[in-house]
């Protein structure tokens, strides 16, 4: 079933706002870059300049709920700088189906440990922005995958996995017995 036709427990489609522009090789591979550069300028205006005023942000793994709109937007990336204030983002690979309107954006991260946790310690992860819809130049639907777990295990904050697998490892962080 296409991605559009599948709704979630909002009532929302996955994909979230339609896909009203038809996108390029050329404009991927453009948008990418300006996305690279302004993430790595750590000016929350020049990430902000490359999202729709609709925007539907998907990072439940940093954030505690689907971000709706610039407001919500400006304080995900504010608190990004102050956690991380050092993060830095280089390609990987851009992978694109411009038939449908979406790209993936494959990244290697490294950033030092949150200044709370008073750590001096760095970690480096890989993940993907997953852009998922354009509308007006602007990207209007977002999803993140990364690997946290192994952020903070770098970072010291998280014991090591001592050879667990899957959710078993998450699940002795809780005391759970998991195997």
């Amino acid at each position: 079933m296409p991605a559009n036709d599948t709704a979630d427990a909002l009532g929302e489609t996955y994909v979230g706002l339609p896909v009203a522009d038809i996108v390029t090789a050329e404009f991927v591979r453009d948008f990418g870059n300006r996305w690279e550069t302004a993430w790595n300028s750590h000016d929350t205006e020049q990430v902000m300049a490359l999202i729709h005023p609709d925007i539907r942000w998907n990072d439940t793994i940093f954030w505690p709920e689907i971000i709706h709109g610039h407001a919500a937007m400006r304080a995900y990336i504010d608190k990004i700088w102050a956690v991380m204030p050092d993060v830095h983002f280089r390609e990987v690979q851009l992978f694109s189906a411009v038939d449908a309107g979406r790209a993936l954006y494959l990244f290697e991260q490294t950033s030092s440990a949150p200044p709370a946790s008073g750590r001096e310690t760095k970690a480096t992860t890989y993940g993907c922005d997953i852009f998922l819809g354009f509308r007006g130049g602007l990207l209007s639907d977002y999803m993140a995958q990364y690997e946290i777990a192994d952020m903070m295990r770098q970072f010291g904050m998280l014991p090591p996995r001592e050879g667990r697998v899957g959710g078993a490892y998450l699940l002795s962080l809780t005391g759970s017995k998991g195997r």
